[in-house]
């Protein structure tokens, strides 16, 4: 399998997981075997880092919230980095973490929790001490996610429609 064939196998991956390796031989013009093998290499190098099926949870009506976090920090005795976010990823309510550039230096998406969880995550985030300052976004609705458009729930007689 040349590296056009790789990439676009990759590229096929990340739009529907679910094809089955003889289908995308046939979309790359390659073998089931060659896929599989691949997959399983990509697996294995962490190129393929896990797989997750998509909910829109605005549709599932499970009334919880997502919030997206600034985080700035003040790093001293030889804090790095790497080792707050460490300490930011453990919390099991962080969704996403994100080093950024810009006017803050972490930005985090939370799991969808109720807004009093929200509120206690915040201030266990907030007595990280290297964390300077916080300020948080809850988000209102969803209109695209990882390439996916949620259309409006009135395009279908009341369903949320999802396309990409």
């Amino acid at each position: 399998m040349d590296i056009e064939q790789k990439k676009e196998m990759l590229r096929i991956l990340a739009q529907d997981a679910r094809l089955a390796p003889k289908t995308i031989a046939n979309m790359i013009d390659s073998t089931e075997e060659e896929v599989v093998a691949q997959i399983e290499a990509y697996e294995n190098e962490n190129v393929i880092a896990g797989y997750h099926t998509m909910i829109n949870w605005d549709v599932a009506d499970d009334n919880l919230l997502s919030a997206m976090v600034e985080v700035n920090v003040d790093l001293h005795h030889g804090v790095s980095y790497k080792e707050v976010a460490e300490a930011i990823y453990e919390y099991d309510q962080v969704e996403s973490l994100y080093l950024m550039s810009g006017a803050y230096d972490f930005l985090l998406l939370t799991k969808r929790l109720t807004m009093l969880d929200i509120s206690k995550f915040i201030s266990k985030l907030a007595s990280i001490d290297e964390v300077s300052a916080t300020t948080t976004h809850i988000v209102m609705n969803r209109y695209k996610e990882q390439g996916v458009v949620y259309k409006d729930i009135e395009e279908d007689g009341g369903r949320m429609v999802i396309s990409q």
